[in-house]
């Protein structure tokens, strides 16, 4: 269920963090919908455990799922999973926007790159236009 890279950059359990944020924003995982069990999924990914609890720990950390004791995580309901992911992202894209002004990067600039972004153009950084 999770694409994850043993030999990729991020961390084994931000990747399975990711990839859950990604089924949910894709309407893959349904609010309400079960995880995975941990130790069903760290057999399938030949992982620890405590590397998908992690992870799982992180996602309830930030309102993505809710567990059940002895039950299991589950997406959270009625939008709140996906209220979360926005709420995550216009925290990264906060933080992006102060790394990036304290860079020098204009505002013409930053907004020209946001606006290529929102019509699915071209990455343009590094190559030229931002």
């Amino acid at each position: 269920m999770f694409d994850i890279r043993i030999d990729g950059s991020a961390s084994i359990y931000e990747q399975i963090y990711n990839e859950v944020v990604r089924l949910i924003t894709l309407g893959i995982l349904a609010p309400d919908e079960k995880l995975p069990a941990v130790r069903e999924t760290a057999k399938k990914l030949g992982v620890n455990p405590n590397t998908v609890q992690k992870a799982y720990a992180m996602l309830e950390k930030n309102g993505l799922v809710y567990s059940v004791p002895a039950k299991g995580s589950y997406v959270s309901p009625n939008g709140e999973a996906a209220d979360a992911v926005r709420k995550e992202a216009e925290n990264a894209l906060k933080e992006a926007a102060v790394k990036a002004a304290a860079a020098g990067v204009t505002l013409e600039a930053a907004e020209t790159i946001i606006k290529i972004v929102w019509e699915g153009g071209e990455d343009p950084v590094g190559k030229g236009k931002g």
